[in-house]
C-alpha cells in the first residue's frame, strides 16, 4: 500500500508468545525502518504460550517497555473491553502503532481461564455448552 501510495491501514494480530521469536522483532525493525505508519499491530498479551507461561519460557517482560525502544506508538488497553479497543484502533498515529491487549486466556469461561491446555485441546460437547453458558454471564 505504501509503494502504491494508498492510505489504507493494515492490521496485524500477534500474541505475546510470538514476541519471543526473532522473526517478529525483525519484522518490527523492517516496519520501523520503512516508516510503515499505516500499520497497527495488536498483541494478545495473556502471559501464556504453547509451552508454558511467557515468563517461564523466554520472558520479554515488560514487553510494553521493550516495544517503546522503537520509533512506535504503544498503547495498552484492557483486551476484554471492546470500547477501549475501538478507541485505540480509531487513533491515527503518525507512526507505527502497537496496541497491547491485556487479556486473560479463556476469559469468562471458568474451567478455561488461565489454563495453558486450551491452546490446543478440543472441547467436548459438555464443555462447549458449559462455555456458552459462562460466556452468557459476561
Amino acid at each position: 500500500m505504501k509503494l502504491r501510495g494508498q492510505s489504507d491501514r493494515v492490521f496485524c494480530m500477534t500474541s505475546d508468545g510470538e514476541w519471543q521469536e526473532g522473526s517478529t522483532w525483525e519484522a518490527l525493525i523492517f516496519a520501523c525502518h520503512h516508516k510503515l505508519t499505516n500499520l497497527t499491530v495488536l498483541v494478545d498479551h495473556n502471559g501464556l504460550q504453547g509451552f508454558g507461561t511467557t515468563a517461564s519460557v523466554a520472558s520479554m517482560s515488560p514487553l510494553h517497555e521493550k516495544l517503546l525502544g522503537f520509533d512506535v506508538k504503544v498503547t495498552s488497553v484492557n483486551g476484554h473491553d471492546l470500547s477501549s479497543i475501538r478507541d485505540a484502533l480509531s487513533a491515527s498515529p503518525l507512526k507505527l502503532h502497537i496496541i497491547v491487549l491485556e487479556t486473560i486466556k479463556g476469559h469468562g469461561v471458568r474451567f478455561m481461564e488461565n489454563r495453558l491446555e486450551w491452546h490446543y485441546l478440543p472441547l467436548s460437547p459438555e464443555q462447549f455448552h458449559a462455555a456458552i453458558e459462562d460466556i452468557g454471564r459476561i
